[in-house]
């Protein structure tokens, strides 16, 4: 079986804490109104609306605003107030690839694992 694990490791950035992407989909609406809702979402501050597929209404929104928990240790670092009880999601991040903005300044990256021949 071959696959891809997560390799490298945090670097403490708070990247990951200071942003995040949600990929949606806009339900079943017209050609007119997906590009309105998308110029809607772009108005916004600290929101950002990028197309990963129009035909299927798919949005990737770059939601740019710190978690309320993250700590700037002073020495360039950041962590985390709530580290034994943060959510699951926060504690596995990265998962997989993403290839989005947030985790390519990650330290973790995924690296292909061969084939086990037994």
């Amino acid at each position: 079986m071959s696959g891809k694990k997560r390799a490298g490791s945090c670097r403490q950035c708070g990247n990951c804490c200071r942003d995040f992407i949600i990929d949606v989909r806009i339900g079943d609406v017209t050609d007119f109104e997906f590009t309105d809702y998308l110029q809607w979402i772009n108005c916004h501050e600290n929101v950002r609306a990028d197309i990963k597929n129009f035909k299927r209404r798919e949005v990737e929104l770059l939601i740019k605003t710190p978690c309320k928990y993250l700590v700037d240790n002073g020495d360039g670092k950041f962590s985390c107030a709530i580290q034994d009880s943060k959510p699951e999601i926060c504690k596995r991040y990265p998962e997989e690839d993403y290839d989005d903005e947030i985790s390519r300044k990650c330290g973790f990256r995924f690296v292909d694992v061969p084939e086990r021949r037994d």
